[in-house]
């Protein structure tokens, strides 16, 4: 099967899928398993959890074939896919302590054989934050500063730059924002825990 993954395109491949041809389904599949399967192993830690994403992934695109061929990316739609379902498993494991345990006892795990690679992803995770940080608008990222650096609160950094204290909160969470997307451009949101921004709002 893998022999044919790439001698046909994506565009004809979801036609004959959305047409209920499992055959182009299977191309499909062989042809972007692996590297949805990496992408999603890098960010759990856990082959389990990434085998258990992918297969959801393509299940979404076999149960929703009647609207495939409205994919304009296939491959970005994938990763869209499979991001927002890491999402979904982390905030569930955040709410489930037993979850949470599981998580964090594969995480464990690697930890030992996993620590220079953890280093330099943790090294790459603050330049990238840091890039982010560095275009934000002037206002935004004094404020931003404040609250990360300093610690101060919504009315101490309000008095301090004489704002009120909506204009503070606007701004931070602006800023948390566009800090997500910058490390979602680079495939480096997962990285993070979801709770990882609430300290800045």
């Amino acid at each position: 099967m893998a022999d044919y993954a790439h001698m046909y395109d994506d565009a004809y491949c979801l036609i004959k899928i959305k047409e209920g041809e499992e055959f182009y389904f299977n191309l499909i599949f062989e042809k972007y398993r692996d590297q949805l399967f990496s992408y999603l192993y890098k960010v759990s830690k856990s082959k389990e959890i990434a085998e258990e994403i992918v297969l959801d992934v393509f299940l979404k695109l076999w149960h929703g074939r009647e609207a495939i061929t409205e994919i304009q990316k296939l491959e970005s739609f994938l990763y869209t896919v499979a991001y927002n379902k890491a999402i979904d498993f982390f905030r569930a494991a955040k709410r489930s302590p037993l979850l949470q345990q599981a998580v964090w006892d594969v995480l464990s795990d690697v930890a030992t054989t996993d620590s220079a690679d953890a280093h330099l992803r943790e090294r790459n995770l603050e330049i990238l934050i840091r890039e982010a940080i560095g275009q934000l608008s002037p206002q935004r990222r004094k404020v931003f500063e404040l609250r990360q650096e300093h610690g101060l609160s919504y009315a101490e950094i309000a008095q301090t730059l004489n704002l009120s204290t909506n204009t503070v909160r606007n701004h931070l969470a602006a800023s948390v924002e566009f800090i997500k997307e910058h490390l979602r451009k680079n495939n480096a949101l997962l990285l993070l825990p979801v709770s990882f921004f609430d300290k800045f709002l």
